[in-house]
């Protein structure tokens, strides 16, 4: 239900399923963080870990080792790997996955070096793979996020050469129709997330203001509200959104939250970014360091989950504190991994 900043390096996975050695790393208060490969076929790399439903099942997409065999998309429930497979088979990427069994992404023909993709948004359920429909005047789509209820959040543009910028919401309650959000520039967008009530937020370049990037609010089916800045000048990037709060970051000065109404709460002290955060306000972020912190929502001091040097992504905080994304081995190989503290 939160988004991030998408394409990430692929690594290899050799050999049979990976089942790296637990790894630990000692917080505050005495907790201790432990990681844990999840479990990937021998033969595919690892393209990406996206988003989860809050209890444990996260989105990702493999690429298999032959060249000749399209990405596939998978979810790791329990740690457990299911394969849903290749969208008409086509190279496909899931992005994010909600407690229905929903999950979103998209597909693509097999990439051609040079030559920019064209991308179709897809929605996975029960089995089945449906292409998402375009907004008129666009045919490059992605879908990026599913809230509780089933409302797709996505990025489109015209053709492939233009990339995906534009936001759009495909509404669970309308089934075969997509809105295109009022974010008030046209140009460049950074989706940030879709809260369980349809509130998304996003950011977008403000020419006016010397290029910076504005955060918004977009109440469902209503005017974009701009999120205050609290910093004089830099930009203002929301990166996680729930029913209750939005986490990001301003400028040079570190991670913040706000209201919904877009009014600043308070900064995150000890964080520069916010990588994602759970409907509690749980959240996982990075120190200007680089270590990977965890920040418990009743407001207790941080938690080291990785020391500065680890190279991890958090893209996923459960209702349980649980944490998912990826990690890299001292063998510099990247791996789905399962964060807990206990």
């Amino acid at each position: 239900m939160h988004k991030w900043g998408k394409y990430f390096a692929a690594a290899v996975l050799a050999g049979a399923a990976l089942a790296a050695a637990p790894a630990t790393a000692v917080a505050a208060e005495g907790c201790q963080w432990s990681s844990s490969a999840l479990p990937v076929p021998g033969g595919y790399w690892l393209e990406d870990v996206g988003g989860g439903d809050g209890a444990g099942t996260v989105a990702g997409t493999l690429r298999p080792g032959s060249p000749d065999q399209p990405r596939v998309g998978v979810l790791w429930r329990a740690d457990e790997l299911h394969v849903a497979g290749a969208a008409f088979g086509q190279d496909t990427e899931l992005d994010d996955v909600n407690a229905a069994g929903v999950a979103v992404g998209s597909y693509s023909a097999p990439h051609v070096f040079g030559v920019p993709d064209l991308h179709h948004a897809v929605r996975y359920a029960g089995g089945t793979f449906e292409r998402l429909p375009d907004p008129p005047g666009y045919t490059n789509t992605v879908a990026l996020a599913v809230n509780a209820r089933g409302d797709i959040l996505g990025a489109v543009g015209e053709s492939a050469s233009t990339g995906v910028y534009a936001s759009v919401v495909w509404p669970a309650d309308a089934p075969g129709t997509v809105d295109v959000l009022p974010v008030p520039s046209p140009g460049w967008q950074v989706q940030a997330g879709i809260a369980d009530d349809g509130t998304v937020a996003a950011a977008a370049f403000d020419w006016s203001a010397g290029g910076d990037l504005a955060g918004y609010v977009l109440p469902e089916r209503g005017a974009a509200v701009r999120m205050a800045s609290p910093v004089p000048t830099g930009d203002v990037v929301p990166t996680a959104i729930t029913t209750q709060r939005i986490a990001g970051y301003a400028g040079e000065s570190g991670a913040f939250l706000w209201h919904l109404d877009g009014s600043v709460d308070r900064a995150l002290p000890g964080l520069q970014n916010v990588a994602a955060m759970n409907s509690a306000g749980a959240i996982a972020g990075y120190a200007n360091g680089g270590a990977t912190l965890f920040l418990p929502a009743d407001g207790s001091p941080a938690q080291t989950v990785a020391p500065s040097g680890e190279d991890t992504r958090v893209r996923e905080v459960t209702e349980s504190g649980d944490l998912f994304g990826t990690a890299t081995t001292p063998e510099h190989v990247v791996v789905p991994t399962h964060w807990h503290c206990g």
